[in-house]
């Protein structure tokens, strides 16, 4: 998941091309029928329309079930001038969902012979900075490279287009080392995805925008999905924007112009198509087996196990259900798929969706999906939400819940991280003044006292919300 500044961010296909993907869709978007009474269609409406009135969520959800569409439709507007429907066809910025592409990529690759995980990236990309760095680093988050895009804004020009190859370039001049030991480490990093796009482009002699149309989108009825242009202005009608609902009215909270690189992010999707990726998935169709199997395996770093597998999933702890997400702005995309169950579903938003809210309501939709229950918020959990985070170097320390085990905070001076016992220490990055968010699990936590009034600044408990783990847990003394 893209961070919510400026870090996480993105050659787009021609002019033609995407006016073949994008008018049909927006037009359909104008005219969504409302759907039926159905149950499904009922629940659905329970768990967004609260949202939508709260002026919290404009977007589309999709949802199928054994390759047949069960629930398709959009909420709220992709454009506020011009006005524009958002409906289930509507592309709009995936985010972080274009490394799950990358990562598919990559395998395939390997399955073919035509590259390795050991493969040096150095002699596939020149203008990859430091030597001895593989492949599956890049793939791993573990390469040392700059976390974030925002170093690079000083070194252009507006309306200057960034390429994945000038910013690498620059981060050379900047980082002459990296950051840490290729292998040793986590830390979240986009550059290496784009870096690994370039890396398909050297072996294939293909642009990335064309091959993941080709191999992925095409095959996969991924009809209105596509690279998206370096310059707003070269978009052929009008595209989705983000927004937040500020002082009585939506205001732009959108993505940013000029960005050249693909491999990490910058893949626009429509929900139904993102559906269509995550189904599959259920039916092990993306890749042959041989090479899912490869990529399943957690890549190991300094011994430890990522939560984030060789392909770029989150997946729970049986590998049969796996999610990942995507966030710009203003924007949310996400997919999940169930592979028992043989069922896909996908989200996306350009209505800055409150941190606290991203994962029930993504949980509530897979109950929906399922036929099941949608499991309430704790109350503890939702009053979370109204009022500020203590500072984070008053969080430090060692939480405590049976479902969670044990974990460490601690404050560097500049960065907040936690480490579950035996697992890889994580950076937690603010999201909102009560919110944090740690894109190496995939978790939100936010924090709270057991007692009203008294010392607010040691918080007393752990809140912890993900796909897979809800958790409560108390500090221990120190």
């Amino acid at each position: 998941m893209d961070s919510i500044a400026r870090p996480g961010r993105v050659p787009g296909l021609m002019s033609r091309l995407l006016a073949t993907v994008w008018v049909a869709p927006l037009l359909a978007a104008c005219a969504v029928a409302p759907p039926s009474a159905d149950p499904l269609s009922r629940a659905v409406s329970a768990l967004v329309e609260p949202l939508v009135s709260a002026r919290e969520f404009s977007g589309a959800v999709a949802m199928m079930r054994g390759d047949q569409l069960v629930y398709a439709r959009g909420f709220g507007q992709a454009s506020h001038g011009p006005a524009v429907a958002f409906g289930p066809d509507t592309p709009s910025d995936g985010g972080s969902l274009a490394k799950t592409f990358t990562a598919a990529g990559v395998w395939s690759l390997v399955h073919e012979g035509r590259l390795t995980m050991d493969s040096a990236v150095q002699a596939l990309v020149p203008e990859y900075p430091h030597a001895g760095v593989t492949v599956a680093q890049l793939l791993a988050h573990s390469n040392g490279l700059a976390p974030d895009y925002e170093i690079f804004d000083k070194h252009f020009a507006p309306g200057q287009p960034r390429t994945t190859g000038a910013m690498l370039r620059i981060a050379g001049q900047a980082m002459p080392a990296p950051a840490f030991e290729a292998g040793t480490r986590f830390e979240y990093t986009n550059l290496g995805y784009d870096a690994a796009a370039l890396v398909i482009e050297r072996v294939t002699g293909q642009r990335y925008a064309e091959f993941v149309r080709d191999r992925f989108f095409k095959p996969h009825g991924m009809a209105h999905s596509f690279a998206r242009p370096a310059h707003f202005a070269d978009w052929p009608v009008p595209r989705t924007r983000g927004y937040r609902f500020r002082d009585g009215r939506w205001q732009d909270h959108d993505a940013y112009d000029d960005e050249a690189f693909l491999g990490a992010s910058n893949l626009v999707f429509p929900a139904t198509d993102l559906a269509r990726w995550g189904d599959a998935w259920a039916h092990a169709r993306v890749l042959p087996a041989g090479a899912e199997r490869a990529g399943q395996a957690p890549p190991l770093i300094g011994g430890r196990r990522s939560a984030i597998n060789g392909l770029s999933w989150y997946c729970a702890p049986e590998g049969r259900r796996c999610h990942y997400t995507g966030s710009l702005n203003g924007f949310h995309a996400w997919v999940y798929w169930d592979r028992d169950r043989q069922e896909s579903l996908a989200l996306v938003s350009n209505s800055t969706l409150p941190a606290w809210t991203i994962t029930p309501l993504q949980r509530g939709l897979v109950d929906v999906l399922a036929g099941r229950p949608v499991a309430p918020q704790s109350p503890a959990a939702t009053a979370l939400a109204q009022r500020p985070s203590a500072t984070q170097d008053t969080v430090v320390g060692r939480y405590h819940a049976p479902d969670l085990g044990l974990v460490h905070l601690r404050w560097t001076g500049q960065q907040l991280q936690l480490q579950p016992e035996g697992g890889l220490l994580q950076d937690a990055h603010p999201v909102s003044r009560s919110v944090f968010y740690l894109p190496g699990l995939d978790w939100f936590i936010a924090f709270s006292r057991d007692a009203v009034g008294g010392d607010d600044s040691r918080p007393s408990r752990l809140h912890v919300r993900s796909m897979y783990l809800q958790a409560d847990a108390t500090r221990l003394p120190d």
